[in-house]
């Protein structure tokens, strides 16, 4: 009885942590899960309070030592500025080959304001499969609708969430 006892720990151990991977299937038509997300403070934030407040959704994937990003978070800036009250704007930065501290520093040189998260654990990133930033996403009802491997101009932007 006893071995049984342990076989079925072990077998609990081993699943338990396997189903709490998030695998998102990184297409168009693709529903995303709720996400816990991390701002730059460390605080968590439920995604579906983003996602489920019937505004559409641009999810952007960046990195702050990527000079395509630095080319395009500017545009993302001004986009958010001047679309926040009927899109979402959030910006997930990876933790791939930096650190939160270097994060927070450059989103504060930068003097952006949109809402930012820090993805520690990269689960995010690997959830969606982003092998290059920046990755955009334009999100409706959970559901992605697009995806651009690409830096966006504030013009592409505003076609998008247009269409």
């Amino acid at each position: 009885m006893k071995r049984l006892l342990v076989i079925f720990s072990m077998f609990m151990v081993f699943f338990s942590g396997y189903a709490k991977e998030i695998n998102i299937n990184p297409e168009v038509g693709a529903k995303i899960p709720n996400l816990k997300l991390e701002n730059l403070d460390e605080r968590k934030v439920n995604s579906r309070r983003i996602f489920n407040n019937g505004k559409e959704t641009l999810i952007v994937m960046a990195a702050e030592w990527c000079p395509h990003c630095h080319q395009e978070l500017p545009e993302i800036q001004k986009f958010y500025e001047e679309n926040k009250d009927k899109i979402n704007v959030i910006v997930i930065f990876t933790n791939r080959k930096t650190s939160l501290e270097n994060t927070k520093q450059y989103v504060k040189d930068s003097k952006f304001t949109f809402p930012a998260f820090f993805d520690s654990d990269d689960s995010i990133f690997k959830s969606f499969k982003i092998k290059n930033v920046p990755t955009n996403f334009k999100v409706k009802n959970s559901e992605i609708e697009e995806i651009v491997q690409d830096i966006m101009k504030y013009d592409d932007l505003s076609e998008m969430f247009e269409r």
